[in-house]
């Protein structure tokens, strides 16, 4: 197996002792090798720490082609939470290729030959569909795309105009996703409130960087100690969404159009994507300011309908619903 020169590989782990050795064992047997990998650990108790030592170790003996491959562990005095600790385990790698990796996955044997061609094609940011597999490795019989319900014209849409898919909602996983270190610099530092592969996205969209999207290359677990996973996107769960109080959520939102905002003018001097975030922020502020009642609540949702934003800064008449009905 090769090893390429231009990968560096960053993971994050917290506790997460039970999938480790199966994860490395399959970053370990990639057609095409890695020239680094970085895992930083948030306060594990369990012993992971410990067990990615021991694993590299008897992996390093079996495949001695793995001497070629840095290895490093860098452990958190206090717990940063999952964006800083992504944003520390990526800012201490060195390559000008950057590949994320999720502590309990498993990576099909072409990942990152397959990333690392659209990269080497002219993207500058990579992500794709994945496999869903459940806590023993079994698949759930459908995709991450298909639980998410994205659409044809957000596939193409990212690839054409990523910041007006974006804009809406994010339709990338960080598990399966490899950028240049050029969105990474003009990224950080992460702000609160952002999860790190949507905000690197973002940047990325901003940056007018070229998006690739590929087939599933990883199995995307999905088990009871997900810190961030996926849900299949079902009737019933969208009538959930609809019964759930509003408040935080909105508050939420604002928070982070606030942020992106304070930062866009470093990151694009386009006024349309300038204009867009603006909007964004306008359509956000609107609905932090909803009021409780939602007999009278028709009135500022139906302004926002008259203005577009519904349509060109959020998900239509799904979000035009949920605002109608959803408690405050």
């Amino acid at each position: 197996m090769a090893i390429s020169p231009d990968i560096a590989v960053a993971m994050c782990t917290y506790n997460g002792a039970e999938y480790i050795v199966e994860q490395l064992e399959t970053m370990a047997v990639q057609t095409l090798l890695p020239a680094q990998i970085v895992v930083s650990d948030d306060g594990s108790t369990d012993g992971t720490v410990a067990l990615l030592k021991q694993a590299w170790e008897r992996l390093h003996v079996r495949s001695p082609e793995l001497a070629g491959v840095e290895f490093s562990v860098l452990v958190n005095a206090a717990p940063l939470g999952v964006t800083q600790n992504f944003e520390r385990a990526i800012s201490a790698t060195t390559k000008k290729w950057i590949f994320l990796a999720d502590q309990d996955d498993v990576w099909f044997p072409s990942r990152l030959e397959k990333e690392s061609q659209k990269l080497r094609d002219g993207a500058g940011f990579v992500f794709g569909d994945a496999e869903l597999i459940n806590s023993t490795g079994e698949t759930l019989g459908h995709t991450l795309f298909e639980a998410l319900a994205l659409k044809e014209s957000e596939r193409s849409g990212i690839v054409t105009d990523p910041l007006a898919v974006l804009i809406k909602r994010n339709i990338v996983t960080g598990a399966t996703a490899a950028f240049t270190r050029e969105v990474f610099n003009a990224a950080t530092p992460f702000p609160d409130g952002w999860v790190h592969d949507e905000w690197l996205a973002m940047v990325a969209a901003l940056s007018k960087t070229p998006f690739a999207v590929t087939e599933s290359l990883i199995g995307y677990r999905q088990h009871g100690s997900n810190q961030i996973g996926v849900k299949k996107n079902t009737l019933q769960a969208r009538m959930a969404k609809l019964r759930a109080e509003g408040v935080e959520r909105n508050a939420r939102l604002l928070k982070r159009i606030t942020s992106l905002s304070e930062r866009s003018s470093d990151l694009t001097s386009s006024k349309r994507d300038l204009g867009r975030i603006s909007s964004a922020l306008a359509f956000q502020k609107a609905r932090s300011a909803l009021p409780r009642h939602r007999a009278i609540r028709w009135v500022p949702v139906l302004g926002q309908v008259l203005t577009g934003r519904y349509f060109t800064v959020s998900n239509g008449p799904r979000d035009v619903l949920r605002d109608m009905v959803q408690p405050l």
